[in-house]
This record gives structure tokens, sequence and C-alpha cells, in this order.
């Protein structure tokens, strides 16, 4: 049992980059240096390679890179700010946990629709992937699962029911990530792009594969209530009611103060959304928010109280997301009547969560130091250039939605992943004719499949080990609802080149 353990282990991501980074800077030993000339934008122009003397890099070079890569020079631009964003993050979910509103409103609502199977399902899986678009719904998966579990049993349904819900669920939200900090921030960031460019075809994705995945979860369901012993898990039916139906309890009512933080919460997200969509690209005409701004800069009494350096909507970055989060973490804190101490304590505990995951940023952009300062990452891409950067759109996207997949098996940390590629998959994507948004749909596509599945994923082990599901049965009853996922992502990422690029 203990070896098995070992064999699933997923990669300690610090030491998966550290190694990264000594490979890159003996690599600067032996391939030449190049450069290509930028266009206004400072992106690199295809076809305009040439070579240049290499500057090898050393081993105190080594030590220097991630440092460099969470402060900035002068052609790096620093991690800090999407660090900031991870930790502070993790301080408004921590004041989440504490007050315990979400987890309550859950409980209720599935209660509530209980005796609409279908409803209860669709909703369930909705809401955990708005979990996993907005927040990377992960690692706390079997939470949820132990939550839900009482009222699916009750239904006459199965623990495989339950798992598709949480892990197909929470893993379609993530393949989308509308805003989600941990993947689509952080790879934004990476990539030099603000994380609200291909937010309305990200959105658009995260309804049709949440739509598919609550069909395929309904369909399946219905088969269960109709044909017990057709479920893999039906010789321990009678076990697994006897065993979670009793952690049920009693079901809490959200109290006012509750509702308040509750309904916080939905509105952080939805300033998140509409704040990072690029409104005045969408529509030139649509200046609303521009205007309101510049009045509310330029009003005296709003300029004095809040400042006369507000950014519009569809404008925001890290800066101010990170300004938002704090504000929401004290104001949830305030209406539950914590004093300034309790809130900070909490604020301190959810950042620090987090660090591990915060550091990973600066430590994977020494990447990107490394190969700029070594003058080698002109050579790579244009190497990549002529190789994949010469297949055609349609072939450079499916071939890179592969690669991202096989990658992910290896390293299924959306953030370790993110840093370890991104650097170099976002311009390979320009010379190729494809956005940098598009190649971040597609690492959040290829993670989110992966996760629903591999052994390395922490999801499905820890979910599967919770209600005594063995791995080889989940792959076998999960194969091929991960497989018309797999089509549906396909077809996706052929419209977004198509139609939304």
């Amino acid at each position: 049992m203990e070896k098995d353990k070992k064999n699933i282990k997923s990669p300690n991501t610090y030491v998966i980059i550290f190694f990264i980074l000594i490979i890159i800077a003996i690599l600067t030993w032996f391939i030449p240096g190049g450069s290509y000339e930028v266009n206004e934008a400072g992106q690199n122009i295809a076809g305009t390679y040439s070579r240049i003397p290499a500057n090898r890099q050393g081993l105190w070079d080594v030590v220097m890179a991630p440092i460099i890569g969470m402060v900035g020079n002068e052609e790096i631009t620093g991690a800090i700010t999407i660090s900031l964003n991870v930790m502070l993050f993790g301080a408004f979910l921590e004041m989440m946990d504490t007050i315990g509103a979400i987890n309550i409103a859950l409980k209720g609502i599935a209660t509530k629709y209980k005796d609409k199977t279908a409803i209860l399902i669709t909703i369930l899986t909705f809401i955990m992937g708005i979990f996993g678009t907005v927040q990377g719904a992960y690692e706390e998966g079997f939470v949820y699962l132990l939550m839900f579990l009482p009222i699916i049993l009750s239904l006459g349904l199965d623990t495989i029911t339950a798992l598709m819900i949480i892990i197909f669920g929470t893993q379609a939200g993530c393949a989308a990530s509308i805003i989600n900090p941990f993947s689509t921030g952080i790879a934004s960031g990476i990539a030099g792009i603000s994380p609200g460019e291909g937010i309305i075809f990200r959105t658009f994705s995260f309804f049709i594969l949440m739509s598919l995945c609550s069909f395929l979860i309904c369909q399946y369901a219905k088969k269960v209530q109709k044909y017990p012993e057709k479920s893999v898990q039906y010789y321990r039916y009678k076990q697994d009611l006897e065993e979670f139906t009793n952690t049920e309890g009693k079901i809490q009512v959200l109290n006012k103060r509750q509702k308040k933080v509750f309904y916080i919460f939905l509105v952080t997200f939805l300033i998140m959304i509409v704040s990072l969509i690029p409104w005045t690209e969408l529509n030139k005409n649509f200046t609303f928010f521009e205007n309101a701004t510049k009045w509310m800069n330029n009003n005296i009494v709003v300029g004095t109280i809040f400042g006369n350096n507000l950014v519009p909507f569809g404008e925001w970055y890290f800066n101010e997301i990170n300004g938002l989060l704090i504000i929401m973490t004290f104001l949830s804190g305030f209406v539950m009547r914590y004093d300034a101490d309790k809130i900070i304590k909490i604020l301190i505990k959810g950042s620090a969560a987090l660090v591990s995951t915060a550091f990973i940023v600066p430590l994977a952009r020494g990447i990107e130091v490394l190969m700029t300062d070594s003058n080698i990452m002109a050579t790579v891409l244009n190497a990549c250039e002529k190789t994949l950067g010469s297949l055609p759109t349609t072939a450079f996207v499916i071939i890179c939605f592969g690669v991202y997949i096989i990658l992910a098996m290896f390293i299924p940390s959306s953030t370790g992943l993110a840093a370890a590629t991104m650097s170099i998959m976002a311009p390979l994507a320009i010379f190729s004719g494809v956005n940098e948004s598009t190649m971040i749909v597609i690492y959040n596509f290829a993670l989110g499949l992966v996760k629903m599945i591999a052994p390395t994923s922490i999801i499905v082990m820890t979910c599967t080990q919770a209600v005594h599901v063995d791995y080889g049965t989940w792959i076998k009853v999960s194969a091929k609802y991960i497989l018309i996922l797999f089509i549906a992502c396909v077809g996706l990422l052929l419209l977004d080149i198509t139609i939304f690029s």
C-alpha cells in the first residue's frame, strides 16, 4: 500500500523547476545566441532572427534568476504582483472558509432539490464548475464530496455519481478558468497579457463544458436509478448508505450576517469578471466605464475620498484585483463583526497557506531570466518557429494540446505547468498566427482533462479513496465520458481560432 502511494505522488514542482534552471544554464554553453526584431508592442517579429554572441550562465546566475524573476529588471517584468495575487486570494478564501457561509449555502441547495434529481445534479455540477473557474477548486474536492454524498445516496444513486459531480464539475470549470488566478491569472502574467484577454471565449467554453458534463452525469444517474445493479459499486451500496448517510446531521441555515457575506462572495467575482473584460476592444463605442471613471477622478468629492487614480473596468490588472481582494476580505470580516486583530490573523493565515504556490511563479520566471540574459531565448524560438511554427494553425493548435496533455501528466500543478512552459509557448503562438490567449486556453483545457483521470491528480486520488472506489474502477467508468469532453475541447479550440480569434 505504501508503495502504491509513492507511485501516485505528484512530482515536486520546486524540484522540477530547479532542475530546469540547471539544464537551461548548461544549455547556454552550447546553444548559440540570437535576437529578433520587435514590433511596437514589444513582440518578436517572425522571420527576423539573427545570430548574436551567447552569454553563458553559471551557478551564481542560477541563484539570482528567481530573485530577478520576483523583482524584475529592464527586460523581465517582476512576478511580485502575481505572487501577491495568489496570497491575497488565499486570504479571501480563508475568510470565506472561517465564516462558513458557502458550505452552508451549498448544503441548503442540495437539500432543497433532493427530490428533483436532474435539477439537483445540474445545479451542483455548475456550482462545482464555478468554484473551479474562479478559484481553481482542486485539493478541497473531497470536502464537497462528503458534503453531498448523503443526499446523492439517499436518491438511490451511487458514489460514482457523486464523484462525477465533484471531479467533472470542478475540473471542467478549471478547464475553462474564466478568471482562475492560479492558472489563467498566472499564465497570463507570464505571457505578458491581461487576464481579460480571451475572457469572452473562456466564458462561452465554460457554459458549453458545464452543460455537457451535467448532461453526461444525468444520463449516468438515470441509468443507475433505473438499473441499480448496473452500477460498478452496487455490491457495496448498502454499506455506503450506512457509512455516509449518518454523517448528514442537522442542516444549518445561513444567518443574516452569513447571507451578507455570501452576497459579498458573489459580488467579488462579478466585479472581477466585469473589470477584466476589455470592453472598448469589443466595442469602441462602449466607453461607459471609461467616462464614469474619468468623472469620478475629476469630481472633487469622489476624487478627494477615493483619490483621482481610479482605473476603469476593462483595464484592471493584478494590482487592482489585489486591492479588491483586500477590501472584500476586510468587509466580510466587518460584516461578521470580527475585530481588526482577528481579520488580520485570518488574512495572514490564508496568505501563508499559499506562500509555497506564490513562490513557484518567480522561481519559474527564472527560466525566462536565464534564457533572456544568455540570448538563447530567440534561438530556441527560432527552432520552434521552423518546426511547430511552420505548421498550419489547426495542426499547430491540436499538437500543442496533445503536448500539454502529456506535460500535465507529469506537472499537474496549474501554477507549475504555466510557469514551466508559458514563457516559451506564448511567443511560439504568435509566430504561428495564434493569440497568446488561445495558448492559455490550450493549457487550461489540457490540465482540466488530465486532472479528471490521471493518477497524479490529487482530487481523483483523494476522492476515490474517500468513498472506497478503486482507481481502476474510476478509469473504467469515466474514460468514455472524458473522451467525449476531449472531443468537445478540440472542437472548441477549432472554434476559437476560426471565430473568436
